[in-house]
């Protein structure tokens, strides 16, 4: 056939499928919000992908509309007003949809209690259509659903307010290294999965605000903690980084110097929040009040150390009292940096350290605190005794320093924010004031000692397996007295590079939360390629509280892969993932922290521990499962699938190498260097693999970051120590 006959068909068919595709009008109010008219664009575009469609944006029902769909609520929209019978009484977080029959048209109604919840209608009715939403993309159902407009009639409350979404944070395998286009991005994905906040976490090292205080100018403007990550010529995967010769978040790319990255930082933050609150989500931004980058030494003479990699914050010590005007002024210019900088917060949270150092005033905080308020008969000896005999990471003497110095920095801080100043904004509006990390220890007493109306973000334990294992600590916050959000670890820094899942200990623990009449949860995540199941559980189960893993994980899979059978495999595989995340978690929780030392930590002249076999066949079935649900999926969930799959493949190469590193160990201890070569030759082999096999699939700076993390960490290293073998066989020497 000749290109001209090919053309002239090609326009024959378009134009008779256009004929024969479904006429589908979207109607808005002429005097509609932007988000409802965001609303219908996104229907629009959805339902053309869905139905083939024609579809018309308009602000009444056209005279020979038969489906029609309606946008808004009867105060914004006439046409709801009409057809929406008698409305619900609804908050501004509650949602509807309902079909309605006019004498000529069927249609839907997808409107809410606000703006922005007539947008997470909108998103729910092309759900219900067949739409599925990942953290990267829509997943369209490979064959054309029915254009169903009967028999919808959904309302629906939030049973958890506040659904907020943590990003930047720190290194670069999470959301630190990704530019502030690409979280634009994931935020509309998920405002569709109707995640309401955008909570920003930063830290004292990063180039995102700029303040003096005590005649010292701020200084220090870093990523990662100060780590480097360059990209050589025979960095294995490099293909991912277009040619760059080192990893860097792009907002950042080419930046130098104190001002030029600390205006980058501030630009990069503005964007992420003008992102966010264009989609209607709030936006919060969490920092550490009690933590300075290493030039205000010079403000309070002899603070500590604040624990942390590279040893980049100090922090108050013994020799700043609660009294300390240095302090103070340096806490508040802080403070008042990121809320002028950012005027439009809406809300501020103050995170208490991880690891507290400032014990030395405990009792006179403890003092001060029962003097303002009734503390019954909690004593500050009983309390601390308690923490450390508890069965959390933080016990032992960790957990009573963790509970002393939480006592001494509520107490400064008390006084600091009393009179409400030093948290107003610009606009004279109040900024919503949240605590993060308060020490278990004072759930009893949480009510009292928090700064009066302040919330709280609480972390019981860095994994979901060890919050199940002391969920009896949940009853001890005053959830019904005092806003309590929780921290969900979808994924942990200190398990931190491998694959890791929790949706089913996250089910159980939502549970509790609901019962206890908790205001909503916050994420906890690095690298975010496997979560796509637990964010989507949180997802329906935040308006469902019917929803359990399992039915979340069906709605999820068999939209995607068309097949029963597949989304059966697909829960065996995420089960075997969740039992490998498990098995790192009760062994060596620390095993891929993502810092120097990481892989190079392991070269002991010790044999494998039983646990990375347990692991490594945790992982295999993982992966065997994966790959048998994608010889059984639709085309349109195949590449879902299997970036999972081939991703997946990269652990197994690691842990490879892992065994064979202390093989080597062994064999150059009994003086054996030739096949502790040979043994690192295998580690670097495996090493490489793992890096090509994450290249084939990268589609994030997360996974890019990967790649550059294992350069670094592994690659690198495993070089360095094969050449350092051979010169000293050379030498004659061991």
């Amino acid at each position: 056939m000749t290109t001209g006959l090919l053309k002239t068909f090609a326009v024959w068919a378009s134009l008779l499928f256009a004929e024969n595709a479904p006429q589908i009008d979207v109607v808005v109010g002429p005097k509609s919000s932007e988000l409802e008219r965001h609303a219908a664009r996104e229907l629009s575009e959805q339902l053309t992908k869905l139905f083939d469609a024609n579809v018309t944006v308009h602000t009444a029902i056209p005279a020979e509309a038969r489906h029609v769909i309606l946008v808004g609520n009867p105060a914004s929209n006439p046409a709801v007003r009409e057809h929406g019978g008698d409305w619900p009484k609804l908050s501004p977080q509650g949602i509807v949809v309902r079909s309605f029959q006019d004498k000529n048209a069927s249609g839907v109604i997808v409107g809410g209690g606000s703006p922005v919840a007539t947008l997470w209608a909108a998103y729910e009715l092309a759900y219900q259509f067949g739409i599925r939403y990942s953290l990267s993309v829509d997943i369209i159902p490979d064959e054309n659903p029915e254009l169903k407009m009967s028999g919808y009639d959904i309302i629906r409350e939030p049973v958890f307010p506040i659904r907020a979404w943590r990003t930047v944070n720190d290194f670069p395998i999470g959301f630190e290294s990704w530019g502030a286009e690409d979280q634009q991005k994931l935020f509309a994905q998920l405002a569709k999965q109707k995640f309401n906040r955008i909570l920003i976490s930063v830290y004292a090292w990063q180039p995102f605000v700029d303040f003096k205080a005590g005649g010292v100018q701020k200084s220090t403007a870093m990523s990662w903690y100060g780590e480097k990550y360059p990209i050589q010529r025979d960095t294995p995967g490099k293909v991912v980084f277009n040619g760059a010769d080192v990893f860097e978040n792009p907002d950042f790319a080419g930046k130098d110097g104190y001002e030029e990255l600390t205006a980058s930082g501030i630009k990069h933050i503005r964007h992420l929040m003008a992102s966010a609150h264009d989609l209607g989500m709030t936006v919060a931004l969490q920092m550490s009040p009690l933590e300075f980058t290493r030039e205000f030494e010079k403000v309070i003479p002899g603070a500590k150390n604040s624990q942390g990699p590279n040893n980049v914050l100090i922090a108050p010590g013994e020799k700043q009292d609660l009294d300390d005007k240095a302090l103070k002024q340096l806490v508040t210019a802080q403070i008042r940096a990121y809320i002028e900088t950012y005027p439009e917060l809406d809300a501020l949270y103050l995170t208490l350290p991880e690891f507290p150092e400032w014990e030395a005033h405990a009792e006179e905080a403890w003092k001060r605190l029962s003097e303002k308020h009734d503390l019954g008969d909690a004593t500050l000896e009983s309390l601390t005794e308690a923490a450390g005999n508890r069965n959390t990471i933080a016990s032992g003497d960790r957990g009573r320093k963790a509970l002393r110095g939480n006592v001494a920095a509520l107490a400064f801080l008390g006084d600091l924010i009393a009179d409400g100043k030093l948290l107003e904004r610009a606009d004279g509006k109040s900024i919503e004031l949240v605590f993060v990390q308060l020490d278990p220890g004072l759930y009893p007493v949480a009510e009292k000692i928090l700064p009066s109306s302040a919330g709280m973000l609480n972390l019981i334990d860095y994994t979901a397996r060890r919050v199940v294992e002391n969920q009896d600590v949940l009853k001890d916050v005053p959830a019904k007295k005092r806003p309590s959000q929780f921290i969900f670890t979808l994924a942990d820094d200190n398990i931190g590079i491998l694959p890791q899942i929790a949706t089913k200990r996250i089910e159980t623990i939502a549970r509790v939360l609901v019962e206890q009449g908790w205001q909503g949860f916050a994420t906890r995540m690095w690298i975010p390629a496997y979560l796509d199941p637990t964010v989507h559980f949180l997802s329906r189960f935040s308006f469902d509280p019917t929803t359990t893993a399992r039915s979340a994980h069906d709605e999820f899979f068999m939209s995607i892969t068309g097949h029963q059978s597949s989304a059966d495999r697909l829960w065996l595989a995420f089960s075997h993932l969740e039992d490998a995340t498990e098995i790192l978690d009760q062994n060596d929780i620390g095993f891929a922290f993502p810092v120097p030392g990481m892989f190079m930590k392991n070269y002991k002249p010790e044999p494998a521990p039983e646990w990375w076999t347990a692991a490594f066949d945790s992982y295999l079935e993982f992966l065997n499962e994966l790959y048998r649900a994608g010889g059984n999926t639709a085309p349109n969930g195949y590449n879902f699938i299997f970036y999972y799959s081939k991703r997946s493949e990269f652990v197994l190469e690691y842990i490879g190498a892992l065994r064979a590193l202390r093989e080597a160990a062994i064999a150059r201890d009994a003086g054996e260097i030739e096949t502790a070569q040979e043994k690192l030759s295998v580690a670097i082999e495996s090493v490489f693999n793992a890096m090509d096999i994450l290249s084939d699939v990268a589609h994030d700076q997360s996974d890019r970051a990967l790649i550059a993390l294992l350069d670094a960490y592994a690659y690198r290293p495993l070089l360095e120590e094969q050449e350092r073998l051979s010169e000293a066989a050379e030498a004659g020497e061991k």
